[in-house]
């Protein structure tokens, strides 16, 4: 998958977010996950589409971070629209997700705001 390729992906989670409707505190939590790792995650896709190198050397750290994003997106929508008695397991499986796999999209960002400041010292020397 290329770069466009993801973003197009991630278009239904958007349209998701925006469209919403709040009332369930729970579910608008999970809304709000979603929306912050999409756009976390679209700041990693701008930043590494204007250095090549970076994007050929972090493919697997991107595709680990939008099959996250996917995987929460369809929980979340198993959450919502499944009987009653699949919740509790469902919320679990949610849990795990938003622990273990959605932080690994801010380290990505971290670790490229981190190596733009190391290699960018303010001048036009390198």
């Amino acid at each position: 998958m290329n770069l466009v390729d993801f973003v197009k992906e991630n278009e239904k989670i958007i349209n998701m977010v925006k469209e919403r409707t709040p009332g369930q505190q729970e579910v608008d939590m999970y809304y709000g996950t979603l929306d912050v790792a999409t756009a976390r995650f679209h700041s990693i896709l701008l930043r590494i589409s204007q250095d090549r190198l970076a994007e050929q050397r972090l493919k697997s750290d991107v595709d680990f971070c939008f099959k996250a994003i996917q995987d929460f997106y369809r929980n979340v929508q198993r959450y919502r629209f499944w009987p009653f008695f699949t919740k509790p397991f469902i919320k679990t499986v949610l849990h795990g997700i938003g622990v273990k796999r959605i932080p690994e999209i801010k380290k990505l960002l971290n670790r490229l705001e981190h190596q733009k400041e190391f290699f960018y010292h303010g001048d036009d020397t390198v």
